[in-house]
């Protein structure tokens, strides 16, 4: 079960439609995790959510998050990201297409994006602080007893 290589992260990260699993602070310190679309531009996650959403609300109080974005079926990949989220823009009218076709397919996501793209969105950009990868079967050798 190797570390990814760059690279691999990398296509592994925009390639394809995964999910990126969220996790926020609640202003109790309670986890929150939510499913969201993400870019990767190879330095910095991009996200964008409706400005009342919770989770949005627990990054303006708590920066701190971190995520999972890994697959589901063999053969394994997961990539876990501790990490200082910012809003950037609390009313991005900007142009997040793209994320919808990567999501939903080319009909359906431009028809989406048609549809709600005058509803403004809080821009979040989330710089790693620490990145852990993963690939395959089997158990890590630290994990042998």
């Amino acid at each position: 079960m190797p570390r990814l290589t760059n690279e691999q992260m990398n296509d592994f990260l925009t390639g394809g439609a995964h999910l990126m699993k969220l996790a926020t602070l609640t202003t109790e310190g309670w986890p929150y995790v939510t499913p969201v679309w993400y870019d990767y531009d190879g330095e910095v996650f991009h996200v964008a959510g409706r400005r009342t959403a919770n989770w949005v609300a627990h990054i303006r109080d708590d920066e701190r998050v971190s995520f999972c974005i890994d697959t589901c079926d063999a053969p394994y990949i997961r990539v876990v990201v501790e990490g200082t989220a910012e809003i950037v823009d609390p009313a991005w009218m900007g142009d997040w297409k793209h994320w919808a076709v990567r999501y939903r397919g080319e009909e359906e996501g431009t028809q989406y994006y048609e549809e709600t793209k005058h509803m403004p969105r809080a821009y979040i950009r989330i710089t790693p602080r620490k990145i852990t990868t993963w690939a395959g079967p089997g158990w890590h050798p630290r994990y042998q007893e």
